[in-house]
């Protein structure tokens, strides 16, 4: 069950920035603004692998179950921006 779970939320991640991309593509204002939160989620991206340890413990979850998170995001980020660059 843990699996369809972690799936589903893979999948929706892929959804979501695909989304991103499509709206970044409709005005260069939504460029920007796009590319803003992009930044921000990889700031914070860059800052939860740094911090794993301790945000591990705020979270409650094991440093292993975190780090594969951290790399479902990227994959997830990677398979938008893929979407994006294709269409």
């Amino acid at each position: 069950m843990r699996a369809v779970y972690l799936g589903n939320f893979f999948i929706a991640g892929c959804i979501a920035f695909s989304l991103l991309g499509w709206v970044a593509s409709l005005h260069p204002i939504a460029f920007r603004a796009v590319f803003c939160l992009l930044a921000a989620i990889a700031i914070g991206w860059g800052l939860s692998w740094l911090l794993d340890f301790s945000l591990s413990k705020l979270l409650k979850i094991s440093v292993a179950d975190l780090q594969a998170l951290l790399i479902g995001g990227l994959a997830m980020l990677v398979i938008g921006l893929g979407v994006f660059l294709c269409t």
